[in-house]
Formats: structure tokens, sequence, C-alpha cells
């Protein structure tokens, strides 16, 4: 059998309020002196305690069986839980105002736990799919280029395609370090005040340095009143240079994008506007999925590791933001960025 420190505690609790119950009574007889009364009265008076332990035991009973069973129902799932299967609760609603909290935690806590392993489930099978490929493709041209001797041309081919395949994989295993520090160890980034417009002038700069060599058009629209955010600059740098990036490469020559911020309320929305190839409808829904990629309709890009926009949307959520995303075909796509601002922006310039 095995030992049961919830049913020892329990019968513990009970033996003290019998041996409590039972101390009371004599001590109420002692005090009533019975030398006076007779043997029949003292009896009369014991009569009673058996009905007491019974009481005493059925309430004891009530009120630790309302009070364990959660904790029973908690031990059970906690038991039962295995990394196959992550999805057992333990009802709220069999738990008391006592204990509804620590189910609540434990809930809570699978829910975490779940997520997690779902995520690293899901990012091992992507990676290994997206590492097999480039290195499927650099082991396939070794083996054939040294069938047989070749001429210097033909090796240099080889090396340099082996090369553009490293550099993919090194851009992947990078892309996912950084989502891993976004979604994990958000900790590590430093959320400070940081003025949007002098932020997004910034970011202009860069971006016409990017449309040059298209002679693409860059430009900005911002809101009068400086508007200050609470971001850490670096990361969310990253978020907008890769929306911009996007908007030049799926632009087509001497094509335009803006970048426009406009106040609403308490919000301060950031959209980067191009005038490219635009995107199916049927694809928005995936856009931010991890490894999520387009055929791409422009040729002559740099590889993609198609994390960009999973790492640019979880950017966004630890801002207390999100990106949203509409397109059409020809007519090109509009990237939006929502962010909490902070209260009491100071106007850039006084009224006259």
């Amino acid at each position: 059998m095995r030992f049961n420190p919830v049913a020892l505690r329990r019968n513990i609790f009970y033996f003290i309020l019998l041996s409590a119950l039972l101390a009371v009574y004599y001590i109420v007889l002692f005090l009533l002196r019975p030398n006076t009364w007779s043997i029949e009265m003292i009896c009369y008076f014991l009569m009673p305690l058996p009905f007491v332990f019974l009481l005493g035991y059925l309430m004891s009973q009530i009120s630790i069986g309302k009070i364990i069973k959660p904790i029973m129902e908690v031990a059970e799932t906690a038991e039962s839980i295995t990394h196959e299967d992550l999805s057992r609760r333990v009802k709220p609603e069999n738990a008391g105002k006592d204990t509804l909290f620590l189910v609540k935690a434990f809930n809570d806590m699978i829910a975490r736990l779940e997520a997690a392993f779902v995520y690293i489930t899901e990012s091992s099978s992507y990676i290994a799919h997206e590492l097999k490929t480039p290195l499927a493709i650099i082991k396939g041209e070794a083996e054939v280029v040294l069938k047989k001797e070749r001429d210097k041309e033909e090796y240099k081919k080889v090396i340099v395609g082996s090369l553009e395949e490293t550099r993919r994989m090194f851009k992947i295993i990078e892309d996912l370090l950084l989502l891993t520090r976004v979604n994990y160890r958000s900790n590590d980034l430093q959320m400070l005040p940081l003025d949007l417009s002098q932020f997004v002038i910034v970011l202009f700069e860069k971006a016409k340095i990017l449309a040059a060599k298209k002679n693409i058009s860059v430009n900005i629209q911002l809101p009068e009143p400086t508007v200050l955010v609470n971001a850490d600059e670096q990361t969310l740098r990253r978020l907008f240079l890769n929306l911009i990036d996007n908007a030049v490469k799926y632009t087509p020559q001497d094509g335009r994008v803006d970048i426009v911020a406009r106040l609403e309320g308490e919000r301060i929305k950031i959209s980067i506007v191009d005038t490219g190839i635009g995107i199916d409808q049927e694809n928005l829904p995936r856009l931010f999925d991890k490894f999520f990629r387009i055929d791409d309709k422009i040729k002559d890009t740099a590889p993609s590791s198609g994390l960009g926009l999973s790492i640019a949307q979880s950017i966004a959520k630890l801002h207390q933001g999100e990106i949203t995303v509409s397109s059409q075909i020809g007519k090109g796509t509009v990237f939006t960025v929502d962010l909490p601002r902070i209260s009491g922006g100071i106007p850039s310039s006084s009224p006259a």
C-alpha cells in the first residue's frame, strides 16, 4: 500500500478534534463537582459522547473533504500528465474559495508548459525541414563535382552555391535565436520612453538608402505632436526595417513606399505602404506564421528564412501592440503597426 500523507493528516486532525471535545467535556464535569452527582446522572452526561464523536467525525470529513478534494485532483492530474498530453486541467468548479487560487495557478502553469512544448515541437520540425534542404543541396553538389575532374569555373560555381546555402542556414539560426529571445527572454530587453517621431525619421533615412537601387521614392508623414512610446529601440527598429525591406523588395522599379504615422486616441499607428505586387488574400491569414513563405515573384533577392514577419509580430506584441496587413494584387500592400503611446507627449512647437 502506498503511503498517503493526506490521509495521515486527516486522521491526525480527527484524533485531535475528538481529544479536544472529550477534554472539554470532562472539564465541564469536573467544574460541576461530579461528587455531588449520582452514578446515574454521570452516565446520563456520558451518553451524548458517541453522538458528539460521530458529529465531530462527520464535520471533519465534510470540511477536510472540501479542502482535500481539489488538492487530490491537482495531484492526480499532475501524475497523469506527460509530454505527449498536456491538455488535462483541474475543474475549477470542484474547488472551494480557499483552494480556487491553487487550481487556477496549476491550470495556468500547465497551459504555459503546453504552449512551450507546442512551440518547441513545431520549431524543431520546422528547423529540421529548413536546414535539411540547404544541407542536401551542398551535399549533392559536392558529390556531383567530385565524380570527375572539373575545370576551375565549375569548382568555383559549386563553392559559390555552397556559400549561398550556408548564408541561408546562418540566417535561419540567427532569426530563431532572436525569436526565442523575444518570446522567452523578454526581460533582457530594455523598455524605455522613445521619441517615435525621431525614431521614424531615422527609419526614413535608412529606407531611402534601401530604395535607391530600384529608384523607389520614399515619403514620410508624421503627426504634429511628439509621440512617446515605451520600447526597446533596437528590437523595434528590427521590426520596422523588416517591413520596409519587404516593401522595397516587392515593389517594382520606380515605385513608391510611404511611412505614415497617425494618432488614434491613446494609440499610435505607423503604416508602411507600398505600390508593390501585392499578396493573395488566401495567404494573408498565414503571413505571420513561422517559416511561411510566399513563392518569390521577384528575382535576385536575398534568401529568406521565413521568420521575418513572425519575429516582427512577436516584437509588436512584446510592446503591447499588433501588426495588421491589407493588400491588393497589383496595387500594393499596407502593414500597420499599432502601439500604445505614453500619455502627455510634448508638442514639437509652441502655439503662436
